[in-house]
């Protein structure tokens, strides 16, 4: 295991990889990588599931059918949300708002977490949310929020897209934000 990483190197080093090792990342990292999936923010507890995928049968059917999973990730980890939970704890906003930004809040904790564990992740973004449930065997209550493709990245990947910076604005939308000399 590789030693802790200041959060802002994590954050320099965070991709979205593509390009796996075929075998797993062992137990204990997954282990880990759970661990910290599980530090996010989340409204309520019993809201959050994560299901983690490591049947190579299961990860090849998801890899048919959700068109957004280029890459050859021997892992996948499905972050889901209890909508009946959610519900109750936050109403309809729960569901349609909350459940979702916590999701993603544990997806970028993954993302942190990954080099520092010595694993590359990639979000998959083109997927249906009954498929998936479908595939991993979800109650009808239990929606998947973000699926996350995990593995041991290859030795030289391809590099990473740059220049995806926010538009800032200060105080008001017309206002530019300026940064600090």
């Amino acid at each position: 295991m590789s030693a802790p990483m200041a959060v802002f190197e994590a954050m320099r080093r965070r991709r979205m990889h593509r390009q796996y090792l075929p075998e797993p990342p062992d137990r204990a990292t997954l282990d880990r990588l759970v661990y910290a999936a599980g530090r996010a923010q989340v409204a309520r507890p019993g809201i959050r599931h994560l299901v983690v995928v490591t049947d190579p049968r299961i990860v090849h059917t998801l890899r048919q059918a959700c068109p957004g999973f280029v890459n050859n990730a021997p892992v996948a980890i499905a972050v889901c949300s209890d909508l009946e939970r959610s519900e109750q704890e936050s109403g309809i906003r729960g569901v349609e708002v909350v459940s979702r930004l916590d999701a993603g809040a544990s997806a970028a904790f993954m993302a942190l977490a990954a080099p520092a564990l010595g694993i590359g992740v990639c979000k998959v973004t083109s997927w249906s949310e009954e498929v998936v449930q479908a595939i991993l065997g979800l109650p009808e209550h239990v929606r998947p929020e973000v699926l996350m493709a995990v593995g041991i990245p290859v030795a030289n990947p391809s590099k990473p897209l740059k220049g995806f910076q926010p538009s800032v604005h200060s105080d008001r939308f017309d206002q530019p934000w300026t940064t600090s000399p």
